[in-house]
């Protein structure tokens, strides 16, 4: 005699695994996949804090996509010169913090502005985040210029 209810076939495949089940994972693992790539819940930093944070100071950075590291200095003239600690390659340009609050550096030859919404992290370090991507993080910043950049 038959099963009084049967699962379709379709309902496993060929490994035997039930793909109600795999289903239910899928559709779990996209609504909790923007808690995985969230940043920090914190709002990004206004104009003041960018200003404070960057003015007249050594920052010390990151590179997220290579990991290089870099030291900028930002000149209470609107100057910035980054120089790579690899190959020791400089970068001369400008700064500004544009009228949605983000640190933007306009690189000498270049016609449009990086520009970088500021995110403060638990660990003291700030994530520089541009079009939702992490781009670069300042891992720490010195007053001044000691560096003579």
């Amino acid at each position: 005699m038959p099963p009084v209810f049967a699962y379709p076939r379709w309902t496993t495949n060929k490994w035997g695994m039930d793909m109600r089940i795999a289903g239910l994972c899928a559709v779990a693992m996209l609504l909790l996949s923007p808690t995985v790539f969230a940043f920090d819940d914190s709002e990004s930093l206004d104009r003041d804090a960018v200003i404070d944070l960057v003015n007249n100071k050594t920052v010390e950075c990151r590179k997220e996509k290579d990991q290089s590291l870099c030291t900028n200095f930002f000149s209470d003239e609107g100057v910035v010169v980054q120089v790579l600690r690899e190959d020791g390659e400089r970068k001369d340009g400008v700064w500004f913090v544009d009228d949605q609050e983000r640190l933007c550096i306009l690189w000498k030859g270049r016609i449009k502005p990086l520009c970088f919404s500021v995110y403060h992290q638990p660990d003291d370090t700030w994530h520089l985040i541009k079009n939702d991507k992490h781009i670069t993080t300042i891992l720490y910043t010195e007053d001044g210029n000691p560096n003579n950049l």
